[in-house]
């Protein structure tokens, strides 16, 4: 007998890392927690972990190295019949290797047995939900890659019991369904997709079926690769035949039965039958009366319609309903009934969706404003949008067809909003499964099929074609047109920033997005990334923040960024190392192709008040002031003088709003000026000597640009290994050790951050946003000192460098300010722009926030809004999805917590705080009024606590003028232009004319 757990457990819990790792199953109590402290010693190499998974995929045992019996007292035994009789019973199965031990130590959730886990884990107010994503992804895995790891143990026999797996799977179900936490809407999809992937009873008609059948049969038979396509991408009801009429023709590769089983799947999916049945059957369940007439009612007229459009409709305010009703009261069984027919009745709203799109430009504007609506409804419904982006999308639709002619310009604008629902179908699935993925893809490249084929084969994939049919339409008659390597596209091409650029086109591994992504180049990014390089232009998969420090920075230097919709990354990915132009107007018209003739006309033609020059002015510089500087002696003017714009804003900030700006002190730029009076070695010529000298050799090599890039890069690290390490001298420790004290209190006691505040950002024209250091919440007096040195050696990263050298003159006078601020514990927080970023619409302000501290700033999937100020209308333009929270730590620094994924960050009153700060600014903050007096936008980073506003930071809001004049780029506005105002009538079909 091997050695037994001790009784009842069925936990071990790991520190790998620094991260806590729970792994359920009696096979661990056995022997896997005496493994941790060893597994914690080391991280494990991807690079091996992917081996391990490759010698899983051929080992006939797979992750397994025996089968053994493992009883409930703890025991484990030889397989032999009967052996956990006397042990009070058993589950015989197979024993993880040493290398699945491995990995599951390490973090990698694999080789599950559902039959060992214990629900408990997975209910409850410390649900492991980050677990059981990975969960889900292996059983994504086994489905899509002929049993993944256990493609040869499921011929091992003895190693997996099927009815124990099911057992186990329903167990962890029902023990979720009867959890008041999983009945929260901000966990309905991660449930529905809970009981859509564990092995229950399944659904072999399903869309996910049918997509699997022809994936299979493309890898058996290369010929067969673009009737695949056409399935994945636009199925419809004839594919069967396309199928069997392929299937007929000699020297198919594949067994006839298996071309026959993907048509009479195809078949299945699209016979109205499935739904109609489902709700009746979970009517006649049903105690709540009113519940159960509506479930009726919705199966009859299912069952009456002809029409796939009825269809269509019915099935998904069905789904919307029972949606809602999963709160309703019953017993777990019942509601996983009701997520069963969810599942059914999507299965039917995708086949009625995929029979409509076939002759979908026959129907009227109206008709497929309307199908966006119901479309709504299934999104709702199946998890992918939430309720208040479903009241959104409903409110827009009303907007554009509140008239038999509407504008061609309001149809445009309501278009763009509804044109974002595959964006948020998207990042709602990321915010359950990105941390999953992140981790499955260092195993398993097939991992980032999960996302694309779960939205392909929803709802989502009819409503992505019929806004794809109205953008187009649209486009046309406004005379504009996206156009992706010389195609026309209506849709997944969306504008975030102006501007016209010149670059190398770059695909970065997901494992590693900032792998390859290099200066002057154009990266198709996963999400937008907080310390990306001075890039020429930016493609993101997913948007992020369009407020975050990187996307503000690329608006002010005229960069163009567009977010790329899942349809259009194969496009995409397909010209990687390619010299491409990456063209966006003012307007939104998107264009990316090759680099050629058509476009080299079109660069270096900025008018001389269009270039950003950075420009220091040393006539303000006063270098000579060394003394700390309390936040309330700063005002705006001292901006440039002895502090950056941060101390003497925030300094502005504090005189104008009292409390609401934490206290804090700046350390001048002249206290950095005379650390730079040291010298660089025993002997040698100052730091500041020895810089001025460097700068010179630099620019003297621009006709070489290799010697000049690497003289570029030693000088840098060699100056910012010597500020890291220099010491400003005991005069400066002890005023900084007691001016600590006086302002925060004894030490330990409290956190700051740590800013860079130099004398070259947030001039006209140039913002800076984000290119140098803040360490945040410091706890500890030499901590503190630790990062003043590290912030002062920022502005010369290569990072920094980069993004600021093109425009800068007199380089040698880079002087960092720091600013010291007592730390905020938010409960949320993000950036402000009291302007229209997206629409450019007067009167509307921008919101992006998120739970926890240091919000939208660095690039995270933010709650977006657009704000009337003058009928405080609220716009949700993106949820907050990022799936981790930032929470300062008591002893310092940011911990990462899990986020709630409410459906709104920000409630009506603290919107309400935000708008009447952006009205009263102009008139209170010196730098928001312009040379003449003209009201400038302001950049302002808030945050939240028991619903009070806190202001952290103000800057102008500054963007691209050579952007926004672009001769090219205004070109391809100019159908635009003028047509605005024309009618469209809603009950013709896309493609007849305006009026």
């Amino acid at each position: 007998m091997e050695t037994p757990a001790r009784p009842g457990s069925g936990l071990c819990c790991a520190t790998v890392s620094g991260r806590r790792f729970w792994i359920a199953g009696s096979l661990l109590a056995a022997g896997l927690c005496a493994l941790a402290p060893s597994l914690a010693a080391e991280p494990l190499d991807p690079e091996t972990a992917r081996a391990w998974i490759q010698e899983f995929e051929r080992s006939p045992k797979g992750p397994f190295d025996a089968v053994r019996w493992f009883c409930r007292d703890g025991a484990v035994l030889e397989p032999r019949p009967g052996a956990c009789a006397a042990h009070g019973g058993g589950i015989q199965h197979g024993r993880w290797n040493e290398h699945a031990r491995t990995l599951r130590g390490s973090g990698y959730q694999v080789a599950n047995l559902l039959c060992e886990l214990d629900p408990n884990d997975f209910a409850g107010p410390h649900a492991q939900r980050e677990t059981l994503a990975q969960i889900l992804l292996e059983r994504f895995l086994i489905a899509t890659d002929d049993g993944w790891i256990f493609r040869g143990a499921r011929s091992y026999r003895g190693a997996l019991q099927a009815e124990d797996e099911e057992a186990g799977a329903r167990r962890l179900v029902l023990a979720a369904l009867a959890d008041p936490g999983w009945r929260a809407p901000e966990r309905f999809l991660l449930l529905r997709e809970t009981v859509r992937l564990l092995p229950l009873q399944g659904d072999p008609d399903s869309a996910a079926h049918m997509r699997q059948l022809a994936l299979e049969l493309a890898a058996r038979d290369p010929g067969f690769a673009t009737l695949r396509a056409k399935i994945h991408n636009a199925p419809d009801a004839g594919d069967a035949a396309r199928v069997r009429n392929y299937a007929a023709q000699p020297g198919r590769r594949a067994p006839a039965a298996e071309y026959e089983s993907l048509a009479a799947a195809i078949d299945a999916l699209h016979r109205a039958r499935a739904g109609s049945q489902a709700l009746r059957e979970l009517a006649a369940l049903e105690a709540d009366a009113a519940l159960a007439q509506k479930l009726r009612a919705h199966a009859d007229a299912l069952a009456a319609a002809s029409d796939p459009s009825l269809r269509f409709a019915r099935g998904s305010l069905a789904l919307a309903d029972l949606r809602d009703a999963l709160a309703a009261p019953g017993s777990p069984e019942r509601r996983l009934a009701r997520v069963e027919t969810s599942l059914a009745l999507e299965s039917e709203v995708f086949a009625a969706g995929s029979q409509l799109a076939t002759g979908l430009g026959a129907r009227s504007r109206r008709e497929q404003l309307g199908f966006l609506e119901t479309g709504a409804a299934a999104l709702y419904g199946s998890g992918f949008a939430s309720a208040l982006q479903r009241r959104t999308l409903g409110e827009s639709v009303a907007r554009a067809t509140a008239e038999p002619e509407v504008p061609l310009g309001l149809l445009r604008g309501e278009l763009r909003l509804l044109a974002r629902a595959p964006e948020w179908a998207s990042r709602a699935l990321a915010f359950h499964f990105a941390l999953a993925e992140e981790r499955f893809l260092q195993l398993e490249p097939l991992t980032i099929r999960f996302a694309q084929d779960r939205l392909r084969g929803s709802p989502l994939l009819f409503y992505g074609a019929v806004i794809d049919s109205l953008v187009r339409d649209t486009d046309q008659l406004a005379g504009v047109e996206h156009e992706l390597f010389g195609v026309r596209v209506g849709s997944g091409l969306r504008a975030l920033n102006p501007g016209l650029a010149r670059g190398r086109l770059v695909t970065p591994d997901p494992r590693e997005p900032l792998a390859g992504v290099v200066a002057g180049g154009i990266p198709l990014l996963p999400e937008t990334i907080s310390d990306l390089p001075a890039v020429a232009g930016i493609l993101t998969r997913g948007e992020g923040s369009s407020l975050s420090h990187v996307q503000l920075l690329a608006r002010n230097l005229g960069i163009p960024n567009v977010v790329v919709g899942e349809e259009r990354v194969p496009a995409v990915k397909s010209r990687a190392g390619s010299l491409v132009v990456l063209a966006v107007s003012p307007g939104g018209v998107v264009q990316l192709g090759e680099a050629g003739p058509r476009f080299d006309g079109f660069f270096g033609k900025e008018k001389a008040d269009e270039r950003v020059v950075i420009r220091a002015d040393l006539d303000k510089l006063d270098l000579s002031q060394t003394d700390f500087v309390p936040l309330e002696r700063l005002r705006t003017a001292d901006s440039g003088r002895v502090s950056g714009p941060k101390g003497a804003n925030l300094g502005e900030l504090r005189a104008v709003f009292g409390s609401q700006v934490p206290d804090g002190f700046v350390i001048p730029f002249g206290a950095f000026r005379r650390l730079l009076e040291q010298p660089l070695e025993p002997g040698g010529p100052s730091v500041f000597e020895w810089m001025k000298q460097q700068y010179r050799t630099i620019a003297a090599l621009s006709a070489r640009p290799e010697e000049q890039a690497r003289a570029v890069s030693d000088f840098l690290a060699r100056l910012r290994a010597w500020i890291e390490l220099a010491d400003p001298g005991p005069e400066f420790r002890e005023r900084l050790a007691k001016t600590l004290a006086e302002r925060f209190g004894a030490d330990g006691t409290y956190g700051v951050f740590v800013r860079s505040d130099t004398n070259v950002e947030d001039l006209p024209g140039f913002t800076g946003a984000g290119l140098n250091l803040t360490v945040s919440n410091v706890v500890g007096t030499q901590q503190v000192l630790e990062a003043i040195r590290r912030v002062w050696a920022s502005p010369f990263t290569e990072r920094a460098y980069g993004w600021r050298q093109a425009h800068m003159e007199q380089p040698e006078y880079v002087f960092p300010a720091v600013v010291v601020q007592r730390s905020f514990p938010s409960e949320k927080s993000g950036v402000m722009v009291s302007a229209d970023v997206t629409g450019g619409e007067p009167g509307w302000i921008t919101v992006a926030v998120n739970e926890g501290v240091s919000g939208a700033v660095d690039g995270q999937a933010a709650e977006s809004l657009r704000v009337s100020m003058m009928t405080g209308e609220v716009r949700q333009l993106a949820q907050a999805t990022a799936p981790l929270r930032n929470v300062l730590s008591p002893s310092g620094g940011v911990a990462k917590e899990p986020a709630s994924g409410a459906e709104a960050v920000l409630t009506p009153e603290e919107i309400a705080q935000l708008v009447a700060l952006a009205k009263e600014l102009p008139t209170r903050v010196a730098t928001l009024r312009g040379e003449a007096g003209a009201t400038l936008p302001a950049d302002v980073e808030f945050a939240f606590r028991g619903g009070r506003l806190t202001l952290l930071q103000i800057r102008p809001f500054v963007e691209s003028k050579a952007a926004q004049r672009n001769d090219y780029l205004l070109s391809l506005d100019a159908g635009a232009r003028g047509l605005a105002s024309q009618r469209v009538p809603l009950d013709a079909p896309p493609g007849s004319g305006a009026r």
